[in-house]
């Protein structure tokens, strides 16, 4: 096990460097994928590319919503994304999303990220509970959340609209103490 809290036995999370554009320009080919982590947008250019990793880049350090790379312990280069959203200290609670190349999924890159990431937010920065909103139809990350000891807390109702139609979304919540209990649940 690394001396990082950043780094498990598959993969690290560091940060999003401007070279990592490739990553994002294949993610975005495939429009299930970007569905999947937010909406189908119309294409963009290297420059525009560019100008928004330069946002990510340049984030302020000490805010609790970032986002990070995933790269392989064995193998540099980003193949994932994982962010913080919606962090609120009065309320300690956070949600985050993270994305994994198509050619990487399926080999425990995504639950060891999320390990990282919760364990982060719960022991280091004191938040107490983790909210997701997963489409229903991505059966992949309902199951990868319950295998984090997520519950459904909620169903949203026809509320995204994508491939023609609305579709539900389910709610999801984690409460820290359940999940730092668990020993092999902890990065």
């Amino acid at each position: 096990m690394s001396s990082s809290v950043w780094s498990g036995d598959l993969i690290r999370l560091r940060a999003i460097e401007p070279s990592d554009d490739s990553y994002y320009e294949t993610f975005t080919e495939h429009s299930e994928d970007a569905r999947s982590v937010f909406r189908v947008e119309p294409p963009r250019s290297a420059a525009q590319r560019q100008h928004e990793l330069k946002n990510l880049t340049n984030q302020a350090t000490g805010s609790d919503c970032f986002a990070l790379a995933i790269e392989r312990v064995d193998t540099p280069g980003m193949i994932g994304a994982i962010s913080t959203a919606r962090a609120d200290p009065r309320s300690g609670s956070f949600s985050y999303g993270l994305a994994i190349a198509r050619d990487q999924r399926r080999r425990g890159y995504a639950m060891e990220a999320a390990r990282i990431l919760l364990s982060y937010m719960f022991t280091e920065r004191r938040y107490h509970k983790c909210l997701v909103e997963i489409h229903s139809t991505n059966v992949a990350s309902i199951k990868l959340h319950e295998r984090l000891g997520f519950a459904v807390e909620g169903l949203l109702r026809e509320q995204e609209y994508f491939e023609g139609k609305y579709q539900d979304v389910i709610l999801m919540g984690l409460i820290g103490t359940g999940f730092l209990a668990i020993p092999e649940r902890q990065a």
